[in-house]
C-alpha cells in the first residue's frame, strides 16, 4: 500500500534486517508525522535476514510518482541489491533514484525531516553529507 503523502520525495530504507527498516520507518513517522514518503525494504522474500533486490524494487515503484528517491541502506551486499532494483526499474523511474552514501538511521531521519522543509534533494543531501 503506498504512501498517501504528496511529497516530491521518497525515501527507501534498505537493510538486511525487515525489523530495522520497519522500526526506522516507525521512528521517521512518530518524529515527522505521515508527511514523509518512506517505504521499508528490509530482509528477504521469505522473511529471513539479507537482502532482496526484488523487494527494493517494489518499494521503490511505490514511489515512483515522487519527483526524487532516495535509498538509504545498511551495508555491503545491501547495496548491490539496491543497484540491482534500480536496474530492474522501468527507465523513467530510474533516474529518479538516488542511493545515498551516509549512515542508515541519522541518514535517513535527517532526510526525512529535510524533505518536509524543502523538495530541493541537492539541499536534502547535503544535510545528510554533513553527518
Amino acid at each position: 500500500m503506498a504512501n498517501s503523502v504528496q511529497s516530491s520525495v521518497g525515501i527507501v530504507l534498505v537493510s538486511h534486517s525487515q525489523k530495522i527498516t520497519e522500526g526506522l520507518k516507525d521512528l521517521i513517522i512518530e518524529m515527522n508525522g505521515e508527511q514523509v514518503n518512506i517505504r521499508a525494504a528490509g530482509g528477504t522474500d521469505d522473511g529471513r535476514l539479507g537482502t532482496s533486490a526484488t523487494i527494493i524494487m517494489s518499494e521503490i515503484e511505490e514511489l515512483q510518482d515522487c519527483e526524487n528517491i532516495l535509498v538509504f541502506y545498511d551495508m555491503g551486499s545491501a547495496l548491490m541489491s539496491a543497484e540491482t532494483a534500480i536496474d530492474l526499474l522501468d527507465e523513467d523511474v530510474q533516474p529518479k533514484c538516488k542511493i545515498v552514501e551516509g549512515p542508515l538511521v541519522e541518514g535517513a531521519f535527517v532526510a526525512s525531516v529535510q524533505s518536509t522543509i524543502t523538495s530541493d534533494v541537492d539541499v536534502i543531501l547535503e544535510e545528510v553529507s554533513k553527518l
